[in-house]
């Protein structure tokens, strides 16, 4: 599929409008190749599913150095400034030789990562040999009340510091049905898009991941085409932003909303 062909279909699920910002974001990116390992991976996924966990179990690997959002326009901006580097275009190309391994590349991303990836020719540069995977939450009520939690908070990953407290008194039943929806359709729309695409993409479940991270990482690998590893290490140095009050949200959300549970 034509960079243009892949802009044009990210358009049309994220809008002119945010395309536009990406673009402006990324500058006058230079039609020239990216140098890429031969097996790549893009993790799909929607806020709050558990990525950042599965992104370290893999850069646990010998295969992986960083699984993020590797072509997030805010991060090259940063690394193009701190490696004293001319574009983003330079700055993507740092990530792909520092995040990835000669054997392989992994990134996640959302609708925003997508757009970046196309503009700067990476998606369409390397999409015949991409694998995707889609990552889901089960219990997506919990998903919901996790993500209005941290956009309330303003914390959205466990090594962030500070944000405001969040009480039981916060609960807000209409903003976690949006989030619901918005997860939803997110969810399908990352579907949808891979069937355009014409690829096919591996279900994931955090919950899975979870329970059994050796297998998640296997399942990944034999994706790849790699040698799945003997040993694995499951520290991932994260913390587990579940408590108590996401607990009572979700229960009382599912009280309030049963059709919804």
């Amino acid at each position: 599929m034509a960079r243009a062909d892949l802009l044009a279909l990210i358009e049309s699920y994220i809008g002119p409008e945010r395309m536009a910002v990406i673009a402006a974001a990324l500058g006058d990116v230079p039609a020239r190749p990216l140098d890429a390992p031969p097996k790549i991976a893009a993790m799909l996924f929607a806020s709050r599913s558990g990525s950042s966990y599965a992104g370290r179990l893999l850069a646990n690997t010998v295969y992986f150095n960083q699984v993020g959002e590797n072509f997030a326009p805010d991060q090259l901006a940063a690394i193009a400034e701190r490696r004293s580097l001319p574009d983003s275009h330079s700055a993507a190309q740092w990530m792909i030789g520092h995040r990835g391994t000669p054997e392989a590349f992994g990134y996640k991303a959302g609708f925003s990562v997508l757009a970046a990836a196309a503009h700067l020719g990476f998606l369409d540069q390397t999409l015949a040999r991409t694998q995707f995977l889609l990552l889901l939450r089960r219990d997506r009520v919990a998903q919901a009340v996790s993500l209005t939690k941290a956009e309330l908070s303003g914390r959205f990953h466990s090594n962030q510091q500070g944000g405001r407290p969040v009480s039981a008194s916060d609960y807000d039943g209409d903003h976690i049905a949006r989030n619901l929806d918005r997860i939803e359709r997110n969810e399908r729309d990352f579907a949808d898009f891979v069937a355009q695409i014409g690829k096919a993409a591996l279900i994931v479940y955090y919950e899975d991941i979870y329970a059994d991270p050796g297998a998640f990482v296997g399942s990944v690998c034999t994706l790849l085409d790699l040698p799945v590893p003997e040993t694995l290490t499951t520290d991932v140095d994260l913390e587990i932003l579940r408590d108590e009050i996401s607990e009572e949200w979700s229960s009382r959300f599912r009280e309030d909303q049963p059709h919804r549970a």
